[in-house]
């Protein structure tokens, strides 16, 4: 009984086959060494080389090693590569609106603040989680999480609302914040909508929400940062009792009338 290797084939191997005439199982073998093309089919493979490598003929098979290198332009330095994976646009402007209206007003929302929605995977529980707004390269920078999972992002100041981008690495998830941030000297009760995948089955789902400021940045930023991983290690998971009164009442909300949509209780930056 007889065993042939089996023959590999790429996209190139069928185009030069199609250039040169010869079935791409040919091209395959001649590119792998284990067969030579014949001195007509070297003329017609330079002849296909030569469309887009100006100067190459049959005569350049004949070349030293580095000549024939440099005919096929393999020594020439690769164009670098642009990484554009963490430099995603964001249009009409948006980024220096949101820098002019953070230079503005973007002290009034610095702080470490507790995240308060409905619990995405435990139902009849509130979850609670430690958040930090602070400045960063003319913008505003958000960190909120807990113990085992931390979300890092932008929060986007414009006309008095927060739209807030939040990524966490160890589960490559992402979550949205839209804030009412109102306008007022100093965020202390902020409400708004929060969006996430849930657990389990990992479909989008949706809470109001709401931050209660609970201390100021100082100026340290490592002992800011401290205190926020400190308050990141509370327990997640409360029972809607433990919640404040003013969150309950965000949080309980239901409109009037037989509205589908969302919606949560506007605040103007206090509890009451």
């Amino acid at each position: 009984m007889t065993t042939s290797a089996t023959t590999y084939t790429t996209p190139r191997d069928t185009i030069l086959g199609a250039a040169v005439g010869v079935d791409k199982s040919v091209v395959s073998r001649w590119v792998s060494g284990r067969v030579r093309p014949t001195r007509h089919n070297l003329t017609l493979i330079a002849a296909v080389l030569a469309e887009r490598l100006p100067g190459f003929s049959a005569l350049s098979f004949e070349a030293s090693e580095p000549e024939f290198r440099a005919l096929l332009h393999l020594d020439r330095p690769e164009a670098p590569v642009r990484d554009t994976s963490q430099s995603i646009t964001i249009p009409f402007g948006l980024l220096d609106a949101s820098r002019r209206e953070t230079a503005r007003h973007g002290i009034e929302y610095f702080g470490i603040y507790m995240l308060y929605y409905r619990a995405f995977s435990q139902p009849g529980k509130i979850a609670r989680m430690a958040l930090m707004l602070r400045p960063k390269d003319g913008l505003i920078e958000a960190r909120y999480g807990a113990e085992g999972f931390s979300f890092h992002g932008w929060a986007l100041l414009m006309l008095n609302r927060l739209y807030v981008i939040f990524a966490e690495e160890r589960f490559e998830a992402m979550a949205f914040l839209v804030l009412n941030a109102g306008s007022q000297p100093k965020a202390r009760f902020i409400t708004g909508i929060l969006t996430g995948p849930a657990e389990g089955l990992l479909v989008p789902t949706a809470s109001p929400a709401v931050l209660v400021r609970v201390r100021d940045l100082s100026d340290d930023p490592a002992t800011d940062m401290a205190l926020y991983v400190a308050d990141s290690e509370l327990p997640p998971m409360i029972d809607p009792i433990e919640a404040p009164p003013a969150v309950r009442r965000v949080l309980d909300h239901r409109p009037v009338t037989d509205d589908p949509r969302i919606k949560v209780l506007f605040a103007t930056g206090s509890e009451d």
